[in-house]
């Protein structure tokens, strides 16, 4: 079988350096360290780990001094381990990141590799073997090294001697059915091959990218720390409270529960909140959360004058304004219509519109007030002082049957009652509190600036042709600057104006 493969494998060679020759026209013999290599990197591809030992060893006898000397160390390492031979592939491993220090190699990563290499062939020599597959051991580390890579949440299915069994025979199948396709030569299907370059391209990409980015990009302590005194001011906290409300639509019912809290027994906050609040954070126990005094939109300033476990006074809130028609009277009662606008000029302009057309006040309400009585053209029905704004009622008094309010009427549509649960001073946050805040915005910063300079410098020594037509970046027209003309002075070759 060994003379089989290894005839093949002089066949494959043959070939090869037959299209060598015809090629670059040159002969095969005049290179024969690569000639070599090429039997050796055959050797091992095809599993012929003993002719790759052999081949690896008589390149590193023949050629101690060779550029790639590092790489066949490697290959020499990889061809001992999947002999078996962990004790010998620990060594050469070894060589590899110790007697080739700092010596470039063709192979990405080769150091990562090697110290990783050590450690399986550590664990292989521990000799405590979960399985043995086609004559290649897999140690218990091994296996639970690979149990590791599982998430978490799947993981849980592993558990115990069963299910520690059945994690192994998963990777007992995998590992068959991976030698089945290569010994059927799957890779040689062009779709699956190209999928691999691809997977490799991009995995090779991704470690420079962890080498020479991600790596380099980390900022020291030192560094953080720095960057924290000089921006000290980038960590300052502004006053801070922390609040919840009680909101109704009525300025009378605002003051009974504002009474009711003050009331030693009156019923607690939570209770009212839950029992009258319209806000949409009444569910929430009517929570507004952390409060920052310089905020946008700036916060109500009685929040920050109430003083930790008060209540504020009833604060009018969401202003509004509307235009008033007065139906008729009916002893202490108005009967009322009315157009309510969020803003000022927007009142206005209704205004305005019913001063042209009066009799469109029902149409304007029904299309843009902003009042749930729109649905019956602005008619609030006969109401009493209490069941409208003061402000409403008092416009309305005024007026006479039939006639509407030629100026805004300015109300709130909602009333509040504010209850402080927290207030936090104004200071400048711990270096520890910002710390990984710091540490990351620099490490972004960096980042960029290394991939910019890393593909600069990737294309300044790369020789590059464009062979497609590449159309020139856009330039934009230079206006010449017209200077201005010296005041009481003409310009030249200009006529005086008559």
């Amino acid at each position: 079988m060994a003379f089989k493969r290894t005839f093949t494998l002089i066949l494959v060679l043959a070939l090869s350096a037959a299209g060598t020759l015809v090629a670059k026209d040159k002969v095969t013999k005049e290179d024969p360290e690569m000639l070599l290599s090429q039997m050796a990197q055959l050797s091992l591809k095809y599993q012929d780990y003993p002719q790759a030992v052999s081949a690896y060893n008589k390149l590193l006898e023949s050629y101690p001094q060779s550029t790639r000397a590092k790489d066949y160390t490697y290959y020499l390492a990889l061809a001992y381990e999947r002999s078996n031979n962990f004790q010998t592939s620990a060594e050469n491993y070894q060589k590899v990141v110790t007697d080739y220090k700092n010596v470039k190699s063709a192979i990405p990563g080769i150091d990562s590799l090697s110290l990783e290499g050590v450690g399986r062939c550590f664990n292989k020599n521990f000799k405590e073997y979960a399985a043995i597959i086609n004559g290649q051991p897999m140690t218990k580390l091994e296996l639970d090294a690979e149990l590791e890579k599982v998430p978490s949440h799947y993981r849980t299915q592993f558990e115990g001697d069963a299910g520690r069994k059945k994690f192994l025979d998963q990777i007992i199948e995998r590992q068959l059915l991976y030698a089945e396709a290569q010994k059927q030569g799957i890779i040689n299907n062009p779709e699956i091959f190209q999928r691999i370059k691809d997977t490799e391209q991009n995995l090779l990409i991704r470690g420079l990218y962890d080498q020479e980015v991600i790596q380099k990009a980390q900022p020291s302590e030192k560094e953080v720390r720095d960057y924290y005194k000089k921006n000290i001011k980038e960590y300052q906290t502004p006053e801070q409270v922390r609040a919840s409300q009680i909101v109704v639509d009525n300025y009378a019912q605002a003051q009974k529960i504002y009474q009711e809290l003050k009331s030693k027994k009156g019923q607690p906050f939570d209770t009212l909140v839950a029992k009258y609040s319209i806000a949409p954070n009444a569910r929430s126990n009517g929570s507004l959360g952390l409060i920052n005094k310089d905020q946008k939109p700036s916060p109500e300033p009685v929040l920050f004058k109430t003083a930790k476990g008060k209540y504020s006074k009833v604060i009018p809130a969401q202003p509004r304004f509307a235009v008033v028609r007065l139906v008729n009277k009916e002893g202490k009662k108005l009967h009322l219509n009315w157009i309510v606008a969020g803003t000022e000029d927007e009142a206005k302009k209704m205004i305005a519109e019913l001063k042209a057309t009066p009799d469109s006040f029902g149409a304007i309400a029904a299309k843009r007030s902003l009042d749930a009585s729109k649905d019956q053209g602005g008619d609030l029905g006969l109401v009493n002082k209490d069941q409208v704004a003061p402000e409403v009622f008092k416009a309305a008094s005024g007026l006479k049957a039939g006639k509407f309010t030629t100026k805004p009427v300015k109300y709130f549509a909602q009333y509040a009652i504010y209850r402080i649960d927290d207030k936090i001073k104004a200071g400048v946050r711990d270096f520890q509190q910002v710390q990984a805040q710091i540490s990351g915005q620099l490490q972004k910063e960096r980042q960029q600036a290394l991939y910019d300079g890393l593909l600069k410098r990737l294309k300044e020594e790369a020789k590059i042709e464009y062979l497609i037509e590449v159309p020139e970046p856009a330039k934009m027209e230079e206006k010449p600057v017209e200077k201005p003309e010296p005041k009481g002075k003409l310009q030249k070759n200009a006529k005086p104006r008559k």
